[in-house]
Order: structure tokens, then sequence, then C-alpha cells
């Protein structure tokens, strides 16, 4: 079997950018000269693992978008950008309980997939996380996985027992399944959301981790607004609250983040509510638990826009300098909410310029998200007749149209 020839000279590409001889790559990489040839030349398996490709592009510096095969009709209407995320998740669903036939985990490789899944994420760059989420849940699929150290970690872990494993392999799990509920999300689909999330709450009971079954919780509350209403979301965020605060107390800073982080998703899906006073104290209740978190700030802002309060929302707009500071998708999420405020009171231009400058910071955020590119839409039919903006809104808007999407999304302007 052959690989794709365009990912083995991509490798080779990118390695004599870096200045490194074959062997020189082969020894980063812990493999053989033979195995490097073999690679570059096209002669390895015909859909490398993204484990493999994660390892190639750490060791060469890149992302790991720029190993990865092209592919045209990744934006095309109908191109499912969750196809092998629905894949893996149907596998888990109906495989066997008891033993699995799949090689050892190699923790620390998944580990490394996962980084550089969130920080994807996190740059809104995610046109490659289907791959990358995927591979991490079919790795970690079987109800018995066994799990190997990577040659960094093999040290420390052969003081623990193989029983040991499991917990590590949970977490491992959990974050998987957080990020494939995260993307389902951008990309408008509230039911494969809620789906992943519900498990990733599940893998991170098993985890016997309070910080990380904090983190699967605010994925689930988050993944209940569109699933299941956001008033079921405020009652399951405000249960796993009572339940996990005092452990979370006790577990430093970051059990404080995740508190945090628990109330934040709160507060909006209590903001959905139109709840003021919910919204007001899960907010207060987020800076006590985490004091002076940028992320109360932000969040402060999107809840403004959601109870329909845009001067707060306005004034509360981060500053160049503070913005700078943010992963892009950060940016690009403020930026929006910024937009949305701008366009309800009635300055269309300023926030046709908000988009704009979302979509250059973060190009995905704006025309992956179904609601986003609905945005788009409904600010092209307000009134244009006192601002020049109306050729750069419809050039935004053909460049969103290529994106299709289903699924229910709230509309910001009626």
């Amino acid at each position: 079997m052959q690989t794709a020839p365009g990912i083995g000279r991509r490798i080779a590409y990118w390695r004599t950018r870096r200045g490194l001889t074959q062997s020189e790559f082969a020894r980063l990489m812990g493999r053989s000269v033979r195995w490097v040839e073999d690679v570059e030349a096209g002669h390895r398996q015909a859909d490398p693992r993204v484990s493999m490709l994660a390892e190639a592009a750490l060791v060469l510096h890149i992302g790991i978008d720029r190993l990865l095969p092209a592919a045209p009709d990744r934006e095309a209407r109908h191109h499912d950008p969750l196809a092998a995320v629905r894949a893996a998740l149907r596998r888990a669903d109906t495989a066997l309980a008891g033993g699995t036939t799949e090689p050892p985990v190699d923790l620390g490789v998944l580990r490394r997939e996962l980084t550089y899944g969130w920080t994807a994420y996190a740059a809104a760059d995610y046109g490659c996380l289907d791959r990358v989420v995927s591979s991490v849940l079919e790795a970690t699929a079987g109800a018995g996985a066994t799990t190997r150290a990577s040659p960094a970690e093999s040290a420390a872990d052969s003081a623990e027992s193989a029983g040991s494993t499991a917990p590590a392999v949970a977490v491992v799990r959990s974050a998987a399944l957080a990020l494939a509920s995260a993307v389902a999300h951008v990309y408008g689909e509230p039911a494969l959301a809620w789906r992943a999330a519900d498990r990733a709450v599940t893998s991170a009971g098993r985890s016997a981790d309070v910080v990380v079954l904090a983190r699967a919780a605010h994925r689930l509350t988050g993944a209940m607004v569109g699933h299941e209403g956001a008033g079921a979301a405020v009652e399951f965020a405000l249960g796993a609250e009572a339940d996990l605060a005092p452990a979370l107390g006790a577990r430093g800073r970051p059990g404080r983040a995740a508190l945090r982080t628990l109330r934040l998703g709160a507060a909006l899906a209590a903001a959905r509510l139109g709840d003021r006073p919910a919204t007001r104290d899960l907010l207060e209740g987020a800076e006590r638990a985490d004091p002076g978190a940028i992320q109360v700030r932000l969040h402060r802002v999107t809840a403004h826009v959601l109870l329909g309060e845009y001067a707060r929302a306005i004034a509360g707009r981060f500053t160049p300098a503070a913005l700078a500071v943010l992963p892009r998708g950060r940016q690009a999420r403020h930026l929006i909410d910024l937009a949305r405020a701008l366009a309800a009171v009635g300055r269309r231009s300023e926030a046709v310029g908000a988009l704009l400058e979302a979509e250059a910071v973060a190009a995905q955020e704006v025309r992956c998200r179904p609601m986003n590119r609905r945005f788009v839409q409904e600010i092209l039919r307000l009134d244009s007749s006192t601002d020049g903006d109306e050729s750069r809104l419809r050039a935004l808007a053909a460049r969103c149209a290529g994106n299709g999407s289903s699924g229910p999304e709230r509309a910001w302007i009626m």
C-alpha cells in the first residue's frame, strides 16, 4: 500500500526547509532512515495516522494542516466536515464491551494530537479537526484499552501499575469528545454536539479527576442549549456546580478556573432565557471564583448581547491591544458580538467593519458557523442607503456562501 504522494512530498519539503537530513529527521522521529525514505517516496500506508503526522509536524515546527492532503471539496456546500467524527462515535457505540483488539495506546502521542487540536480550535482553524478528533477517539475506543508510554514518559510510567492507566485514557478520551462537541457546535450540529458532550462527561467520570469532570460538564451545558433548551442547560450547570464546587475549591488554580468556566456557561444559558438577575449573579460568581480572568469580561459582553443590552455590550468592547493577547478565534467571536450590538442599534457601517475585521482575524469563525453566516445575510437586508459598505458586505456574503450547513440557530436581528 502507498501513502498519498502529496504527504510524502510535503514532509520532504518541510524537512529540507528546516535544514534537516533524512538521518536527522529519522532520529528526531524515533524512526529509521529507511522509514523516512519510504514515507517521502510514498511507499507507506495509504492513509497515515494523524498521530504520525502530528509527530512530524511537531518535529518540523509547523501546523499539521501543512501536511494533510488537499481536499478540494472541503468547502463544498454538501460536504460533511464531521464525517470521521460521526464514524468514530458510531464505532464506539457498537463496539462490544470488554477487551479490545486495538494496539496499545501511546498517551504521549495522543496528548500531543489533542494539544494541536485545541490550539487549532482556539485559532478557529476548524478544517483539520475532524481527522484529529476521530484519530484520538479511534485510538481510545476499546473498553479495555491498554497504554504504552512514549519514550519521554517511559521512565515515569514504569513505576505505575497496569490498572492505573485507565483513568489517564479516560482523561484523553474526555478531552477528545469535548473537542468533538465544540467543533460540532461550530458547524451547527446540536444533536452531535450534545451526543459527544454527554460521552465526554461519562469518560470524565471514569477519570476520577474533578477538574476534568467540570470541564466536560461545561461543554455539556453549552451543548444542551441547542439540544434540550437553555432552561435544561441552566438546571444542569447549577446542579453540577453544587456537586463539584467543594472539590474544585481544594484543587487550587485549576479548580478555580474550572469553576469559573462552569459558571460562565450557566450565565450565557441564563442570558438566553432573558433572566437578567440570574445572569448577573452567575457572572459575579465567576468573577469571585477566578478574580481578574479576562474570560469573565468577554462573556459579560456576550451576555449583554443575548439580553438585548446593546449599549452595554458596545461599552464593554475590548481595545485592539487587549484583543491582541487573545487567541484568534476568541478575538473574532468578540468582534462578532460587537457587530451584532452595533447592527441592533442601527450602526450598520461600524457593524460591517467589525465583521470584516473578524474575518481578517479568523476567517473560518465567520464562514463556518451557520449563525454567523445568517447574521451576514441579516445585515444585508438592513437599510443600506446611508453607507457605502454594500459591496464589501456582499463580497463577504459570497465568501460565506460556500460553507453550507444545517441545524437550528437563533436569529439575532428580527
